[in-house]
């Protein structure tokens, strides 16, 4: 493993968030194992998935640097690359705007703004006023633009209610890539937003991923990834537990 400030975090964190980014980088959305993943053979894998796993986390850190090599940029590496490098490819990919001087959390900051604001503006209307109900923004029988004003808004504005978005699109995005709930954060949204959004179709539609990310079986692993690291590191850095968020 490349020595990583950026991932030290993840011994701190607790397994059900591990459970989920390990679970990302080693299944496919049809359950099955990723013929490019070398974790689930390890030592450590066997000893402590799926309740221990902040002991392993090293192990984990070095599969995610190894999958951010592998992507279509970095292809001629052909072995790990810091979190902060994939963090930059990611947001390229996503087309979030950087200069590069930015800290780790700013630029996570910034990507997680833009998957958010992104997920509202194509989220059907029932699952809108569902999500805008829970977290008590936009009135008594709000019309749809008045959500996703309010939303989006309270995406801009940051602050304990953004994070609790950012705790719902992100684990949709896990409950889609990984085909069962990850978080209590809302099962009833998540399950009726699976029925209208599944599969890599519908989760490349609500993110505005492109056929080319579709394509790479390296960014199918890191988009998903970077972006469940950088809601662990908000969580964290603010005190919040993602299996405990009330909405």
């Amino acid at each position: 493993m490349k020595e990583d400030r950026d991932l030290q975090f993840l011994a701190y964190c607790n397994s059900n968030d591990l459970k989920t980014l390990v679970d990302l980088m080693t299944y496919d959305k049809d359950g099955d194992i990723r013929l490019t993943e070398q974790l689930t053979n390890t030592d450590a894998y066997l000893r402590y998935y799926p309740d221990q796993l902040n002991c392993m986390w090293q192990e984990i850190a070095n599969e995610l640097q190894r999958f951010g090599g592998n992507t279509l940029a970095n292809m001629w590496r052909r072995r790990g690359v810091c979190y902060r490098e994939i963090l930059k490819d990611v947001c390229r990919k996503m087309e979030v705007y950087f200069r590069g001087e930015e800290s780790t959390e700013d630029l996570e900051k910034a990507l997680l703004e833009k998957v958010c604001l992104e997920a509202i503006d194509k989220m059907p209307e029932e699952e809108l006023r569902e999500m805008a109900e829970q977290l008590g923004i936009g009135g008594k029988n709000p019309r749809k633009y008045a959500m996703v004003f309010a939303l989006q808004l309270a995406v801009k504005k940051g602050g304990p209610v953004f994070i609790r978005i950012v705790a719902y699109v992100t684990s949709m995005i896990s409950r889609m890539l990984l085909g069962r709930s990850l978080f209590m954060v809302g099962g009833n949204l998540l399950n009726k937003v699976l029925g209208v959004l599944g599969g890599p179709v519908g989760w490349a539609i609500t993110l505005g991923w492109t056929a080319v990310d579709l394509a790479s079986p390296a960014y199918r692993v890191t988009i998903p990834c970077v972006i469940q690291v950088a809601c662990m590191r908000m969580n964290q850095n603010y005190g919040y537990n993602q299996g405990r968020i009330a909405v």
